[in-house]
């Protein structure tokens, strides 16, 4: 188990505004007033970010053709057909947990009761890709282990996504101290603090597909969703 903290998070506007409803790819483009929000709540967020993150890896003791995972350490994931074949040849599976903490939705929560819905709305833009880029970052991490030790790694699937059941978020809970980076798992499998994402990467060295960056939106079984990158 490996937890990470002090991380510099980077936050890219158009990515904000693309998460406000703005992008290259749409007619709608941001006014002068929406651009000078944006770029205000950016700033405040620097402030407001408490970055941590965590990854465990465990063995796999077998995969059966039902999409049973037996693990290790005596718990098991229930995985559909998709996934199924995209962790063909892992010997281990590595799960991860990152969070912003809770200070940016606190500030976010304030907005919206002072009506002051374009910067909440913003700032709220702001949490997401500052989550995404943090997700992105312990990932990179695992990857990059799995390569110095000659391993390939599969994509990343994540509870809730990829039509993978949202309760096998209970599974990655079981595995990896949240605790220790202070996120908590309600009984409808949501986490607290909201800006938290978390996954599992499949590692191996006979790989069938292994992974080729971030190929998040393509992965993601939402063609319509308005967030989707082109």
């Amino acid at each position: 188990m490996k937890i990470i903290k002090d991380i510099k998070l980077k936050i890219n506007e158009e990515e904000v505004l693309r998460y406000q409803g703005y992008s290259k790819n749409k007619v709608k483009n941001p006014s002068e007033v929406i651009l000078q929000i944006t770029r205000e709540e950016i700033k405040k967020g620097y402030c407001l970010f408490e970055p941590k993150g965590i990854y465990s890896k465990v063995m796999i003791k077998s995969i059966s053709s039902e999409g049973r995972i037996n693990l290790e350490n005596g718990l098991c994931l229930e995985i559909n057909n998709s996934m199924l074949n995209l962790l063909k040849g892992t010997s281990c599976l590595a799960f991860g947990l990152s969070t912003i903490g809770n200070q940016l939705e606190e500030k976010v929560a304030e907005l919206f009761a002072k009506n002051e819905y374009p910067k909440a709305m913003a700032l709220d833009a702001v949490g997401t890709v500052a989550s995404k880029f943090l997700s992105n970052y312990v990932k990179s991490l695992i990857c990059q282990e799995a390569k110095e030790q000659n391993f390939q790694t599969t994509k990343y699937f994540s509870p809730g996504s990829c039509d993978w059941n949202i309760n096998q978020q209970k599974k990655i809970f079981q595995i990896i101290p949240a605790g220790k980076i202070g996120v908590k798992l309600t009984e409808s499998c949501m986490m607290i603090p909201k800006k938290s994402l978390s996954w599992v990467i499949g590692i191996g060295k006979e790989i069938i597909i292994p992974s080729k960056g971030d190929d998040s939106c393509k992965n993601c079984l939402a063609e319509n969703c308005q967030f989707r990158k082109k």
